[in-house]
C-alpha cells in the first residue's frame, strides 16, 4: 500500500487519508512525518547470513550515532561481566539517586532480535542508569542469524540470575522495550518456574507478546505504524528459527502467570503495531491477578519519539514506577 507522509498533512493509506494529528507536540508530529529509525521493507533472504548482518549493522550505526548524540546527559562508568556467552554491562550514574544504593535495574534491548546489541546495549545501560539515578546491568545477547532462540533466552535469564545473586530481589526491576520486552517476560516467569525469587518490578514498552501477529492493531496499523509499518516479519522467522511460535518462550502470551509474576507497567501507543501485543499481555496479567498498569499515549507509534515532550512522558512514568516498587518515592 502506498504511503505518502508530509510534515502538515499526515499521509495516505491507498485511497484513506489520515491526517496529521495536531493532538499532540510539535516534536512528535515531526517525528511522525520523518522518524529516525523504521525497518525497511525489504528484509534479506532467511538463508542469507551476511544480509543479516549487514542489514543489522546499519540500524546498530543509526542507534549509536543517535544514542552517542545525547550520551553526555546521563554522564556514567561501564564495566564489563562475561557471561557464558553473552556480554552484561554493568553501568553506573556519576549522580545516585539518594538511597539508591544497592538497587539495580536489568536491562534487555530491543531491536527485533536481530538489532541492538554491543555499543548500543551499552549505551543504552548509561542512558537508563543517568535517568533512574540506578546502577543498570545492560545485556548484549546473542541474535541471529548465527545464534537464533533459544540463544536470547538463555542469555537473559543468566543475566537475571546474575543480578538477583548479588542484589536483594526487592531492590531489582527489570526493564525492555519490543522484543527486550518479550525477553524480559519470559526470563521472569522462567526464572520463577526454576525456583528464584522473583524482582520487584517489570517496565515493559510496546512488548513484543505474540510473534505470530494475531492481535488486531498488527493490521489496523500495519501501515500507521512509522517505525514497524510496513515490515514483512522476516526478522521475527529468523529468530524463532522453524520453532512453534506458540511455545511461550518465543510468544510469552501464552505463558502462565498465575504462580505469580512482579508488579508491571506496560506502556504503548495509538499508531503501535504491538498496541495489540501490549494490551492482550496487560489483560493476561490482570487475568492472572498480577498489579499490572497499561499507559497507552496518543499516536504513539512503535518505541519511543525521542526528544518528544510525550518520549519524556512515557520514561518519567516509567521511571516513576520502578522508584516506586524499589521504595524510591
Amino acid at each position: 500500500m502506498a504511503r505518502i507522509r508530509s510534515n502538515d498533512e499526515g499521509m495516505w493509506l491507498g485511497e484513506r487519508f489520515i491526517p496529521m494529528p495536531r493532538t499532540i507536540s510539535a516534536e512528535a508530529q515531526a517525528f511522525l512525518a520523518n522518524p529516525m529509525f523504521h525497518s525497511p521493507s525489504a528484509s534479506p533472504a532467511l538463508d542469507d547470513a551476511a544480509g543479516w548482518k549487514a542489514y543489522a549493522a546499519g540500524i546498530d550505526a543509526a542507534m549509536i550515532a543517535a544514542m552517542k548524540a545525547n550520551v553526555h546527559r546521563t554522564p556514567g562508568t561501564l564495566r564489563e561481566h562475561r557471561l557464558a556467552h553473552g556480554t552484561l554491562f554493568e553501568a553506573i550514574p556519576d549522580a545516585l539517586r539518594p538511597g539508591g544504593e544497592g538497587r539495580a535495574v536489568l536491562n534487555i534491548h530491543g531491536g527485533a532480535f536481530v538489532c541492538g546489541g554491543g555499543e548500543a546495549a551499552a549505551l543504552a545501560g548509561l542512558q537508563l542508569a543517568g535517568r533512574t539515578g540506578l546502577k543498570c546491568y545492560s545485556l548484549d545477547y546473542r541474535m541471529p542469524p548465527d545464534h537464533p532462540f533459544p540463544a536470547a533466552v538463555e542469555d537473559s535469564c543468566e543475566a537475571l540470575r546474575f543480578v538477583l545473586a548479588r542484589h536483594d530481589p526487592a531492590h531489582v526491576a527489570l526493564y525492555g522495550g519490543s522484543a527486550g520486552a518479550n525477553l524480559v517476560t519470559v526470563a521472569v516467569w522462567m526464572s520463577r518456574d526454576a525456583g528464584l525469587p522473583l524482582p520487584a518490578a517489570c517496565v515493559l514498552h510496546s512488548p513484543g507478546s505474540d510473534l505470530s501477529g494475531s492481535g488486531d492493531s498488527q493490521h489496523a496499523n500495519a501501515d500507521l505504524d512509522v517505525v514497524l509499518g510496513g515490515g514483512d516479519g522476516a526478522a521475527l522467522r529468523l529468530y524463532a528459527g522453524g520453532h512453534d511460535l506458540a511455545d511461550p518462550r518465543l510468544s510469552p502470551i501464552h505463558a502462565d502467570y498465575t504462580p505469580g509474576f512482579p508488579p508491571t507497567i506496560l506502556t504503548t501507543g495509538t499508531r503501535d503495531l504491538l498496541l495489540s501485543d501490549t494490551v492482550r499481555l496487560h489483560r493476561k496479567l490482570r487475568g492472572a491477578g498480577v498489579s499490572a498498569e497499561l499507559h497507552v499515549w496518543e499516536a504513539m507509534c512503535h518505541g519511543l519519539a525521542h526528544d518528544a515532550p510525550e518520549a519524556r512522558e512515557v520514561l518519567g512514568e516509567q521511571v516513576a514506577f520502578i522508584h516506586r516498587h524499589l521504595g524510591l518515592d
